[in-house]
């Protein structure tokens, strides 16, 4: 509903959720652009959507206004998947480089006499200690957090690993 006299918006819990969500949607965007989602962008559109319907359901007139409380519910909602998201990203790894393919076809444990001819050039020119790290990262499937445990140093440290040795595999190629 929009307020004639000061050509505002008026949100209250009695409007139909469809009419609610729709008012919203520039309030949906204001949120994004704040919390600076730039990937994934219709994903957290529908998070925002789905938070908006929990406050329609869950208001309260007597407890404020509805329009704030959808505001906290959205942002809220969307910072905490955010968060979810960057705390999957740091203990889990993805395939960035197609050489690594190489090793994960090769089974559960590499055996250097039976790779290809590419994979034991790049054993040779790897430290024994950079083999292992691409055995646990993408053969083993550990996390980051497993593998810093096994070395006894930090995440950061084999994220940092992790890093130098994507760039010696990328410059071997």
């Amino acid at each position: 509903m929009i307020d004639a006299k000061n050509k505002a918006i008026v949100l209250s819990p009695e409007q139909s959720f469809e009419e609610v969500l729709e008012l919203v949607q520039p309030m949906i965007t204001a949120i994004l652009l704040k919390c600076n989602v730039y990937k994934n962008y219709d994903y957290y559109r529908q998070v925002a959507a789905i938070a908006v319907w929990e406050a329609w359901q869950k208001a309260n007139p007597t407890k404020g206004k509805f329009s704030s409380y959808i505001y906290t519910t959205v942002r809220g909602r969307i910072l905490n998947e955010l968060s979810s998201e960057q705390r999957y990203q740091s203990s889990y790894t993805l395939m960035e480089d197609e050489t690594l393919n190489v090793l994960l076809t090769r089974g559960e444990s590499i055996v250097v006499e039976d790779c290809s001819e590419l994979v034991e050039m790049l054993f040779e020119f790897l430290s024994k200690e950079e083999v292992e790290l691409l055995q646990l990262l993408y053969v083993d499937g550990y996390s980051y957090i497993e593998i810093a445990q096994q070395f006894s140093i930090s995440v950061e440290a084999i994220k940092k690993r992790r890093m130098r040795l994507m760039t010696k595999i990328r410059s071997f190629s």
